[in-house]
């Protein structure tokens, strides 16, 4: 038999967390000497031993005392219950985190915390994932598709997602100003370059993505933009597109090596 100065030594803990055990149920001592002293068998030795075991699994002591007593040696069904517990908080700890993500980006894209995103967030969050599938299907070719897995997820911590955050947030800044100024121009080159980064250079995918940033349904679930942003935004591209297309058509053709070339 053990003293309680003993066991606690032997499974280095204190005192105060036996005589806590013994108060709750969970390891009362099997015998006691005349003066009324605890004393501990090794039966009791193993049951804290088991504890222990239980509490590194994560369990709380109510849990611990329910497995140990409900169950008694059917330790299979004990742990398949755990298990199934800890995948259950586990969905509810990876939502929490998804959120949380979210929630940190949507602030560094608004410079604060918008109230109204975070609820058109919510919103989008609570919709049938399978309405997004089928009109992906229906509106994307297969090439397409293969390409949409890079769009900006703000579920998680992506280089291009954050980068893509970045520049949202740089627009967010200067959509007051003229969208032909050099600062909305510099804007609206940096998210073209980058979203021509997510899609491979495609720019039909581009700007069918793009359009779809405005649809009042958001049927993929895009970061809800402010109307005053896309309107911004809009016609920053525009000026951006017409200057480029204007460039070009500037820059004279290379002449061809040897060409016309007398003998």
């Amino acid at each position: 038999m053990y003293s309680v100065g003993e066991l606690a030594r032997k499974a280095n803990i204190t005192v105060r967390t036996l005589h806590h055990y013994d108060q709750i149920g969970l390891l009362k001592p099997s015998g006691s000497t005349e003066g009324g002293h605890r004393l501990y068998s090794d039966e009791d030795v193993m049951r804290l031993e088991q504890i222990s075991i239980l509490k590194k699994m994560g369990l709380g002591l109510k849990a611990v005392h329910e497995m140990l007593d409900s169950y008694g040696t059917d330790w299979l069904s004990c742990l398949e219950d755990q298990l199934r517990m800890v995948k259950r908080e586990k969905e509810k700890l990876e939502e929490l985190e998804s959120m949380l993500r979210v929630t940190i980006h949507s602030v560094q894209i608004e410079g604060t915390l918008n109230w109204n995103a975070m609820f058109q967030l919510i919103r989008l969050s609570q919709k049938d994932p399978a309405a997004k599938r089928r009109f992906i299907r229906e509106h994307f070719t297969a090439e397409e598709r293969k390409l949409l897995h890079k769009l900006p997820d703000l579920n998680k911590d992506a280089p291009l997602t954050m980068r893509w955050t970045e520049e949202v947030a740089r627009a967010k800044a200067v959509m007051h100003e003229d969208p032909a100024s050099p600062a909305a121009q510099e804007v609206a080159a940096r998210i073209t370059l980058l979203a021509l980064e997510f899609f491979d250079g495609n720019h039909t995918l581009m700007n069918k993505i793009w359009e779809l940033h405005g649809a009042e349904d958001n049927p993929m679930n895009l970061y809800p933009f402010e109307p005053e942003l896309l309107e911004f935004l809009n016609a920053a591209f525009e000026h951006y597109d017409r200057t480029q297309t204007a460039h070009e058509a500037a820059v004279p053709p290379k002449p061809s090596v040897g060409k016309n070339r007398r003998k």
